[in-house]
């Protein structure tokens, strides 16, 4: 009877737990929504309201309407895309590399990949852009692109390589026996196998890409290059923080984000978690 009580308040305890850190990782969001459905005088009440009184999407029409904003996003899928895609067929390659083929210095190397994730990004920030100035890379979404892939990368090619480990050298054997090549071996057979690490890859560098904000805010000078991340900061001027349009464009941030997570979570957690044991 002893234990079964035990039992019961360790239950309460973890559940409990769980209820603080979900409603302190959550409010922030649902803050958010809250605050981008309200109209100015709301926002700027003495006493804040939880439901907002009156509801309007003026806010949201506000920031539709706005050209730039919309060049913002474009901006931003193209970036976010480009590196997802770029960085998943370097980090394939790679990866297999590292774990199928012997040589020498392979495992100085395979550790120097890590050595820039060590760094803080702000000391990254001025060798970026004079090398992104000598190649006539700053202010272009090509230099984004390469920023994002070098900071990027070491995760992607640890976690793919972790994966690759477990898989059995016997099938890509059989795979040469019946003619297969290598490049045929690595999208026929290694492919299918690594979908989880593909995707937890693809959305780590998708996150990356669409969330970044000091990089862009040095080496994206106009709105031809400007993605969202740092579009939000031109809320805030000589007048104040336009809360309203500032919290509506945060929300339609988030929006392409979630729904990626809520179609790959699945393949996600499991090419995590496999990769992080296997490898």
């Amino acid at each position: 009877m002893h234990l079964n009580a035990r039992k019961i308040v360790f239950r309460i305890f973890v559940y409990t737990l769980s209820v603080v850190i979900f409603t302190f990782a959550i409010a922030p969001f649902l803050w958010t929504i809250i605050t981008s459905l309200k109209d100015e005088f709301s926002v700027y009440a003495r006493v804040p309201s939880l439901i907002p009184n009156p509801v309007t999407l003026d806010n949201y029409r506000q920031v539709i309407e706005n050209p730039l904003m919309l060049n913002y996003f474009k901006n931003t899928v193209v970036v976010a895309l480009s590196s997802t895609f770029i960085s998943l067929f370097i980090a394939l390659f790679a990866a297999y590399g590292f774990s199928r083929y012997k040589f020498p210095g392979r495992t100085p190397l395979l550790f120097s990949v890590l050595f820039i994730r060590l760094l803080p990004r702000v000391s990254l920030l001025v060798p970026f852009y004079v090398t992104l100035s000598r190649l006539n890379l700053v202010n272009t979404h090509e230099g984004l692109i390469l920023v994002y892939l070098i900071i990027g990368m070491p995760i992607a090619v640890w976690l793919m390589k972790g994966y690759i480990d477990a898989l059995p050298y016997e099938i890509e054997e059989a795979a040469v026996v019946d003619g297969c090549g290598p490049f045929a071996i690595i999208f026929k057979i290694i492919v299918p196998q690594i979908a989880p690490a593909l995707a937890s890859v693809g959305m780590f560098s998708f996150i990356l890409a669409w969330n970044e904000f000091l990089f862009p805010l040095t080496l994206a000078k106009d709105s031809s290059t400007r993605p969202l991340s740092v579009a939000l900061a031109f809320y805030i001027d000589d007048f104040g923080i336009q809360w309203g349009p500032l919290m509506a464009a945060s929300v339609l941030m988030s929006i392409p984000a979630l729904v990626f997570f809520s179609f790959a979570q699945k393949y996600i957690v499991k090419g995590l978690s496999e990769g992080a044991v296997k490898g």
